[in-house]
């Protein structure tokens, strides 16, 4: 994590995508301790790298006229 900006509005921060896990996990797994701001923050960040996943994969046959309507 990298504190790119910061004001007295707002901090800007830079994640890796491999360092997100060691940061949320712990938060979820203590939910219970936390407010719901940096819960807000953990789910937030769970999202993040679920969605820099590649997990789209095409149909088979959508070009070989496989797929019928």
């Amino acid at each position: 994590m990298k504190k790119m900006e910061m004001s007295d509005r707002f901090i800007r921060l830079e994640f890796d995508k491999k360092d997100l896990p060691k940061i949320v996990e712990p938060i979820i797994k203590n939910a219970e301790q936390f407010s719901a701001t940096p819960l807000d923050m953990a789910y937030l960040l769970a999202e993040v790298a679920y969605r820099m996943e590649n997990h789209f994969r095409q149909p088979k046959g959508v070009f070989d006229g496989g797929l019928k309507s």
